[in-house]
């Protein structure tokens, strides 16, 4: 095997690894979600910790990916530059890599969607503390009295 086709494996497992991890972070961020509700710190502390885990593998193939991308010429942020480096591979793990890719960027828009509506959550949690913790008596005490 030549060290093009080597590259373009890596990428492709990569990619399939990728996956199984979004799978686990979605997993995480419903359990996360969860825990924010009930407003278990020490669930919620120790989820965080493990998606960090998870999104710091992620972010370490994602940037071996955008080196092999460059390596083949190819720019990371051109649309379809991971397809056309998949082409590259060999039969019969091409069109399961490609499989892989498309589900990927599936797994991406939904992971994403999670961590949205986990930090409305929390956005809502930190509004009403903020509520409860004095906000409503600062604005009265340093609001200006017209007598």
């Amino acid at each position: 095997m030549t060290r093009s086709e080597q590259l373009v494996q890596l990428a492709g497992r990569d990619i399939e690894l990728d996956c199984t991890d979004y799978e686990g972070l979605q997993r995480l961020m419903q359990a996360l979600y969860e825990q924010l509700l009930v407003r278990n710190s020490a669930q919620i502390e120790s989820l965080n910790q493990q998606i960090s885990v998870l999104v710091e593998f992620i972010r370490v193939r994602a940037e071996r990916r955008s080196k092999i991308l460059t390596a083949f010429g190819l720019s990371p942020s051109l649309p379809g530059a991971m397809e056309k480096l998949l082409i590259h591979c060999p039969l019969p793990n091409r069109s399961s890599y490609l499989q892989y890719w498309s589900e990927l960027e599936r797994l991406i828009q939904q992971t994403k969607s999670l961590n949205e509506r986990n930090g409305k959550l929390l956005a809502m949690h930190n509004d009403i503390l903020g509520q409860i913790m004095g906000s409503a008596q600062a604005e009265q005490v340093y609001s200006p009295r017209y007598y």
